[in-house]
């Protein structure tokens, strides 16, 4: 009995100092592990907490703008519309900023007639036979526009339903420069004394036209042409004058064609643009360039208000002094 238990009791002991063995081997293999983990490529856990630390900090990467500013544009500058009456139709603008600062801007109407010369305007209220605005929505009415951007500004026009909408109407789309208006400070403490200041600012004008298909845009014709001597600082000129007699708007190309009667020299002056409308008469007029030889000359105004068939041309002469 007493062999027996001894024997019991050692094969106890051998037991136990396995399983301990069995522990100890697991704990030096883990310590083992996390050594050779920490020590890849000779980096020890130190320095690889420093580096994992340093990892979550990200490099903030500045590109510094260098391009050239050429300002804020506006494309197109006019738009034509041709909408029938209970119909719509819709176009945009394109705002432009080639600049490394923001602009805000706010955009409006301004309904216009024209003076007796054809070329003022004399402003009017929406209600004005001719305004535009009343059938125009506009979408956005203010822009923030960021540096190096570029943004779209939708005009639609819905002209009601009726023979009395079947006329030709215009307005002008204002684009204004906003700015923070800052707090005055007067430099006398005189409670009467007045205090000004004065900012900068800058705005584009869209001419809106709208021409009905019912409507007659052809018909301008050349009413008048006459030279102007130089004198003193103004040089010589020749001014033309047209008037539109029919129902729409006009879109007229113009020219001058110029002929020496003594050499026989041609040279042509360039191509102006203009919007007549109806029942109106405009002046425009050219101005001839200081190199132009001394003598006798014919002048031709050519003016194209879109007739495939037919031009308006008008003849004068006169001598170049």
């Amino acid at each position: 009995m007493i062999i027996v238990r001894f024997f019991k009791k050692i094969h106890l002991l051998k037991t136990y100092y396995s399983v301990y063995h069995v522990f100890v081997s697991l704990g030096l293999l883990f310590i083992f592990s996390e050594n050779v983990h920490a020590q890849v490529n000779g980096t020890s856990a130190d320095s690889l907490a420093k580096i994992n630390k340093s990892d979550t900090v990200k490099p903030v990467i500045r590109i510094k703008d260098t391009l050239q500013e050429t300002g804020v544009a506006i494309s197109p500058s006019t738009l034509r519309f041709n909408v029938r009456p209970g119909t719509l139709q819709t176009k945009t603008i394109k705002i432009t900023n080639d600049t490394r600062r923001s602009y805000n801007f706010q955009v409006g109407f301004q309904d216009y007639a024209a003076g007796e010369d054809g070329e003022s305007d004399i402003p009017v209220n929406k209600y004005s036979m001719y305004s535009l605005s009343r059938y125009c929505i506009v979408t956005p009415t203010l822009i923030e526009i960021g540096p190096r951007q570029t943004k779209t500004i939708t005009v639609t026009v819905d002209i009601p339903a009726g023979d009395s909408f079947s006329v030709s109407m215009w307005t002008m789309l204002d684009i204004d420069q906003l700015l923070d208006r800052e707090k005055l400070e007067s430099p006398s403490t005189n409670r009467n004394a007045v205090s000004m200041g004065v900012k900068n600012s800058f705005g584009f004008g869209i001419n809106i036209y709208q021409n009905p298909p019912n409507v007659i845009t052809t018909n301008v014709e050349i009413t008048k042409m006459q030279f102007f001597k130089k004198q003193d600082k103004k040089p010589a000129t020749v001014l033309l004058e047209a008037k539109n007699l029919g129902t729409g708007i006009g879109y007229c190309l113009y020219y001058l064609e110029m002929v020496n009667l003594v050499t026989g020299k041609q040279r042509n002056l360039k191509v102006k643009q203009f919007a007549i409308f109806p029942g109106y008469t405009k002046h425009f007029s050219f101005e001839l360039p200081n190199d132009f030889e001394k003598g006798p000359y014919s002048a031709i105004a050519v003016l194209d208000f879109g007739n495939k068939e037919e031009l308006q041309t008008a003849e004068l002469e006169f001598n170049l002094e």
